[in-house]
């Protein structure tokens, strides 16, 4: 996460530019903007860009790229395709990692034009960085159409109602199943809308110890599930930066989802001795259903090895049809660029249904509500016709929680690593870990914010 430093570093900058205009007797006696989400510049494109013209081999520049994604993978999924359509335009990526982090990309004057970002980093790092832009002018003037995307995807990038990323592509969570113990214990498949109820039936006629192994019938990565809950219940309250997580809206979720489906004493057993993981599902084939991201089905391979299949994540009876949240990767134009018109015309196409279809048939899920490209999901792969891909699309997204920059401390340490385990494993009822995870996390603020 980047730290206070990375606004201090980037003011500092900005007033060393405004001092040397004014040493230079420009006259110019503009303040920098103190909000949050910046707006382009008026100048003109630099010069060489052709940023104006029609013809994509027309439009010249240096683009530098940041974000999370390897290098390699950056190049298969956005690199390759932006140099086909776009000839004449050079893109530098920078990867962040840990000893290449945004704060000091920032210090060594190294110029950011676009990167990748969740909702969550672009309010916990790019905002911070004074490199969030407000898009709107700059969709405006290149006349790009963002009706085909789905809105929940949307709301949660803007800024003072300004959309600030675009999305490129989703990370749907789906319920994988293995067929073969469905089979083994003579129980009926998941379905598309099926409710949490129904799903832990299922999950009860499955759940057993035979043979010295325990199996479950339903499990999911806590922390994942935990960041796109469908009744959209945030974590903190931004205006006090307390957490809210001891509320009826999380006792909802973990009444119906962790409490309902560990009160087997076999599981809470095997909980407490090793705790659940991906591997129990799709290497010891232990787990009868399995809530996850899509990611898998693209590595299905090495990552399902077993007859599988997919059903849509089930839905809460009071709200039917409403999936999980989005979890998206996006791309922002930096506030800070100096090609902020040549970079529109890249998003713009990346948001196109030519780059779409490109990548929805390689298996990442497309943003998008236009049909053609959802019906091209994971064509180039041989099990697209066997399996349930309309599960993908299943329903509406639910609505984006509140996002806050200590989203993540509330996630992982006080409730994936605290509250859910104390639950499984049989050792707390949902109030009380609940409560305990609320001090925790509080707590874990208070430190946060004692070292900015």
């Amino acid at each position: 996460m980047v730290r206070k430093m990375v606004s201090m570093m980037v003011s500092l900058v900005m007033l060393l530019t405004v001092l040397s205009a004014c040493a230079s007797n420009s006259g110019n006696n503009a303040e920098p903007s103190q909000s949050a989400s910046n707006t382009p510049s008026e100048s003109a494109a630099p010069e060489g860009t052709d940023a104006g013209t029609g013809n994509p081999a027309d439009l010249k520049a240096d683009l530098t790229w940041f974000g999370l994604m390897g290098p390699e993978q950056f190049e298969e999924r956005y690199n390759q395709y932006i140099k086909q359509k776009f000839p004449n335009i050079n893109i530098t990526y920078i990867n962040q990692t840990d000893e290449q982090k945004l704060e000091q990309v920032i210090a060594s004057g190294t110029e950011i034009d676009m990167f990748l970002s969740s909702a969550g980093e672009l309010r916990e790092d790019y905002v911070p960085a004074n490199m969030a832009l407000n898009l709107t002018p700059l969709l405006e003037k290149h006349a790009v159409d963002i009706s085909t995307i789905e809105p929940a995807y949307l709301e949660p990038v803007k800024i003072d109602g300004n959309v600030n990323l675009l999305p490129i592509t989703d990370n749907k969570f789906v319920m994988y199943y293995n067929k073969g113990i469905f089979d083994r214990f003579g129980v009926k498949y998941p379905w598309d809308g099926m409710t949490w109820d129904e799903a832990l039936e299922l999950s009860k006629q499955i759940t057993r110890n035979e043979g010295g192994k325990q199996y479950i019938g339903l499990w999911m990565s806590p922390k994942h599930y935990l960041r796109v809950a469908q009744n959209s219940a945030g974590f903190i309250d931004p205006e006090t930066n307390k957490a809210t997580v001891n509320n009826d809206q999380w006792k909802f979720i973990f009444e119906n989802i962790f409490y309902n489906f560990t009160r087997d004493p076999g599981l809470q057993k095997r909980a407490s001795e090793e705790w659940l993981a991906h591997k129990d599902f799709n290497k010891e084939f232990l787990i009868g259903m399995y809530v996850y991201t899509s990611g898998w089905m693209s590595s299905a391979d090495t990552s399902l090895a077993m007859d599988w299949d997919i059903a849509a994540v089930p839905t809460f009876k009071d709200m039917p049809e409403v999936n999980t949240q989005p979890y998206a990767t996006y791309v922002g134009i930096s506030a800070l660029s100096k090609n902020q018109d040549v970079a529109m015309q890249v998003l713009k196409y990346l948001i196109s249904e030519e780059y779409q279809t490109i990548i929805s048939k390689k298996g990442m899920i497309t943003p998008l509500t236009t049909q053609s490209v959802r019906d091209a999901a994971f064509a180039d792969y041989p099990f697209a016709s066997e399996k349930n891909i309309e599960a993908l699309f299943y329903g509406k997204p639910a609505p984006s929680r509140v996002l806050t920059q200590f989203d993540e401390l509330v996630i992982e340490d006080a409730l994936d690593q605290d509250a859910v385990r104390q639950i499984a494993m049989g050792k707390l009822d949902v109030n009380t870990a609940l409560r305990n995870a609320e001090e925790l996390a509080n707590k874990l603020i208070q430190e946060q914010l004692a070292q900015n």
